[in-house]
């Protein structure tokens, strides 16, 4: 009786490494060369380099993103008032930063009493 258990325990154990040996096999030929980066359809979220944001701050600013030649939505330059080192276009607080001289708010906060603020904000 125990010859019979011991056969089926190898047995079992010989089927265990046959099926990891296999799992080994289908890794490391996915891993070797079936996937190709290159060529993907849409690669535009690729990163080729791995230092790219390994820059300095004042470089990452200055790195302009293209997009396909197809895609019109894309802007493929930047202005050199957006290059300026350390300076906010409108520094003055609530002003919209596209317009900076136009008197008045950007959004002015003009909501009514609701039950989530409880009549508790002071809007002057």
């Amino acid at each position: 009786m125990s010859s019979k258990a011991w056969f089926v325990f190898l047995l079992l154990a010989l089927a265990m490494v046959a099926e990891a040996a296999n799992t080994i096999d289908e890794y490391a030929s996915t891993i070797n060369n079936e996937f190709d980066p290159l060529d993907s359809e849409d690669d535009s979220d690729l990163i080729l380099d791995e230092n790219e944001f390994l820059m300095s701050s004042e470089s990452q600013r200055r790195i302009l993103m293209h997009g396909h030649p197809g895609n019109r939505h894309m802007q493929r330059y930047i202005s050199y008032d957006a290059l300026r080192m350390n300076q906010v276009p409108c520094g003055r607080r609530g002003r919209s930063y596209y317009n900076c001289n136009q008197r008045g708010r950007a959004n002015p906060y003009n909501r009514g009493c609701s039950r989530i603020t409880h009549c508790a904000r002071d809007t002057s």
